[in-house]
This record gives C-alpha cells, sequence and structure tokens, in this order.
C-alpha cells in the first residue's frame, strides 16, 4: 500500500494525487493549497503558520521535546498502518542536520520503497539486485554506497563495469542515461538520486 508524507517545506506540487496523503507538522499548509485534504497531521505543529487549519484534522500532536523527528513519527506511523510505499516531500530544504536524519530513515527502512522528492531532485534506496531505471524527467543521477558494494551502470554516458563502489566514493556522480533508462547492478544497497 501507498501513501504521501509531505513535510516543513515546500517542495513542489506532489507527483502521485491518486494516494491519500499525511500531513507533517507545516505540510498541512502545502498540502491544502494542493486541494489534497490531508487524512490526518502529525508532529509538534511548531512550524505551523496557521493553527486554524488543523480544525477539521485528526491530528497526532506531539511535545516539541522528543527523541524523534516528526518524519520519523510519521514513518513509524505509515509503517505501523501495513503501508510499505511511502513518497515524501518537504524534507530536503532548510536545516541539514534534518535532512541528514531524513537520509539516515531512508537507509533504516531500505525494506521498504521509500522516495523523496523534491523540486529538483528524486532520492530512494536501491537494494541489491539489478534496477531498470526510467529517466522519468530527470537528467541526471548519482549513486552512492551505502556499505562497500560492487556495481555496473549500463546505457549511461559513464558505464562501469563490476566497480567496487566505496562509502567515501563519490565517483558516480552525475551520470546521464543514454536514452530513457539506465541499468544498475549492485551487490549492495546503495543511494540513487535522480535530478533535473
Amino acid at each position: 500500500m501507498k501513501i504521501g508524507l509531505y513535510c516543513g517545506f515546500y517542495a513542489g506540487p506532489v507527483h502521485d494525487k491518486n494516494i491519500e496523503y499525511i500531513a507533517v507538522d507545516k505540510g498541512v499548509e502545502f498540502l491544502l493549497q494542493q486541494g489534497i485534504q490531508p487524512l490526518l497531521a502529525i508532529g509538534d505543529m511548531d512550524s505551523l503558520s496557521h493553527e486554524e487549519l488543523l480544525t477539521d484534522l485528526d491530528i497526532q500532536r506531539y511535545s516539541s521535546i522528543k527523541d524523534d523527528t516528526d518524519t520519523a513519527l510519521a514513518l513509524q506511523y505509515v509503517f505501523s498502518k501495513g503501508y510499505d510505499e511511502v513518497d515524501i516531500y518537504g524534507v530536503t530544504q532548510g536545516r541539514m542536520d534534518h535532512f541528514m536524519a531524513v537520509m539516515c530513515l531512508l537507509e533504516q527502512y531500505q525494506d521498504k520503497h521509500i522516495v523523496i522528492y523534491d523540486q529538483w531532485n528524486k532520492i530512494q534506496v536501491l537494494q541489491a539486485g539489478k534496477h531498470i531505471i526510467d529517466k522519468d524527467g530527470y537528467s541526471y543521477f548519482s549513486v552512492f554506497a551505502l556499505d562497500e558494494s560492487i556495481i555496473s551502470l549500463k546505457d549511461c554516458h559513464y558505464p562501469l563495469e563490476h566497480y567496487t563502489l566505496k562509502r567515501t566514493d563519490p565517483l558516480c556522480v552525475s551520470n546521464q542515461m543514454q536514452n530513457d533508462r539506465a541499468i544498475i547492478e549492485t551487490t549492495e544497497s546503495l543511494f540513487f538520486i535522480q535530478s533535473i
């Protein structure tokens, strides 16, 4: 089952209007601006500009003094409800510490299908195996190892064959697909980023 989370920064319009969305803190404003009624609002609501927007919503409100970020709490909630695919918006701008926390969550929940979107990027984890990735309107793609991995990149400007990619190696940044897709093979999970 698939659901969307819209979090605290504007990240452009949602890509899939056929799914339900949960608003995370200020994400309430961004969903309502797009004519999307959130299924639920989650968070401490400390960045919400207009508290009255919560009037007709189901709310899970948390104290601002807590051990998890609002995004982490929202992911815990959706996974407890049986969702295994999540589109996330509004987590790549602003504070870099919060962005790094989201990248940790991507790694932690790599058994789920989580995709992060903003106006310029699409970020996800590719698990071990062979992946055929569509261009999907993006110009560039990059891969980064979570753990040392043997990778092959095909149908792209900078192909690789059985290359050992280490976590500290930035070699695979800013590649381009030759046509409308690329083939990525990996022995371990990778961060996969597409950019316009």
